[in-house]
């Protein structure tokens, strides 16, 4: 059995880090400015704190 998040805690910082980019994503969507990450998926890596982008196709 894993225990619960509350019993071991979670890291802020990388959850406020991906909730940020989840949110300007949604705002670039919804005003059509920029460019969203529609078609590539964005990789964190938080212990390099590095970014990482790989492109994909939808069958």
């Amino acid at each position: 059995m894993l225990p619960a998040c509350a019993e071991t805690g979670v890291i802020g910082a990388l959850t406020g880090v991906i909730g940020t980019l989840m949110a300007m994503e949604a705002i670039k969507v919804l005003t059509g400015a920029g460019e969203p990450l529609i078609g590539r998926l964005l990789l964190y890596d938080a212990l390099a704190a590095r970014f990482d982008t790989i492109r994909y196709r939808r069958k």
